[in-house]
């Protein structure tokens, strides 16, 4: 039995319930899978206050993650200076969580590009507080370089993206929708899912939801998943609940620049 699943508790039916995954979104999952199958290839709410501290664990990735959905999510219904500067706090305590990864992390190259994606949004969420307008333009904007894939919203549910994947397994491909859910570092598909696909079970995994209770869930690989236009094969997911949750073993390694309408991927 494959142990070092992380799960954090949520909304989305079953338990154990995923939720939103906090770039985002204001509730986060939290899926960390290990399998002894054999691997294939891949807050305060004070307007002035801005020293933080992480988890227990000192998972300074994760809680950075948490505190930038947070951000996103303020930024989302912000009406008035105050509210901005409440954006402002969130994001500066996700830049000096981010600040503290450490380079032996195996998310330290990640953090650095957060960092600066993080900055950028800082930037604009000041200029919001302060009152000045934030210059936009009409013409067609050019893809960012780098760009990898650009991600359809199709709407929100509790503040996290609900985008379209396309999963591949044994018994073919299934266009579903997914919670994008940045807090979340493994992928979730519920059992209809799996069911349709033909994945096959390679193993179980021990989950810790956030009440600190733990469950068992059938683990299992896909072909592939697909998200705007990126394909990341040989994906090791987790099998429950009745939403399925995209996770960081799909796309953490990119930049993350989300807008109300789409999200882009970029190296």
């Amino acid at each position: 039995m494959a142990t070092g699943m992380l799960l954090g508790a949520g909304g989305c039916g079953q338990s154990p319930e995923p939720q939103a995954i906090q770039p985002i979104a204001d509730e986060t999952t939290q899926v960390q899978i290990s399998s002894s199958a054999e691997e294939q290839p891949p807050a305060s709410n004070s307007s002035h206050s801005t020293t933080v501290e992480a988890s227990p664990q000192n998972d300074y990735f994760r809680d950075a993650v948490n505190r930038a959905g947070s951000a996103v999510s303020i930024g989302q219904t912000a009406h008035s200076e105050s509210d901005w500067q409440l954006a402002v706090n969130r994001w500066q305590q996700a830049i000096e969580l981010m600040g503290q990864v450490p380079n032996s992390s195996p998310n330290y190259a990640t953090a650095q590009t957060k960092i600066k994606e993080y900055q950028n949004n800082l930037k604009v969420a000041q200029q919001r507080a302060s009152g000045e307008t934030v210059q936009t333009t009409t013409a067609p904007a050019s893809p960012p370089p780098g760009l990898v894939a650009q991600i359809p919203i199709l709407q929100r549910r509790g503040g996290t993206p609900l985008v379209p994947v396309t999963l591949k397994g044994q018994k073919g491909s299934q266009k579903v929708t997914m919670l994008f859910d940045t807090g979340a570092t493994g992928t979730l598909i519920t059992p209809a899912m799996a069911d349709a696909l033909g994945v096959v079970i390679v193993d179980q995994a021990i989950v810790t939801i956030a009440d600190g209770s733990q469950v068992t869930m059938p683990i299992g690989y896909l072909d592939y998943i697909e998200v705007g236009g990126f394909k990341r094969e040989g994906v090791l997911v987790a099998i429950g609940g009745d939403v399925g949750l995209l996770g960081q073993d799909v796309y953490g390694e990119f930049g993350i620049s989300m807008g109300s309408q789409v999200i882009n991927l970029y190296r």
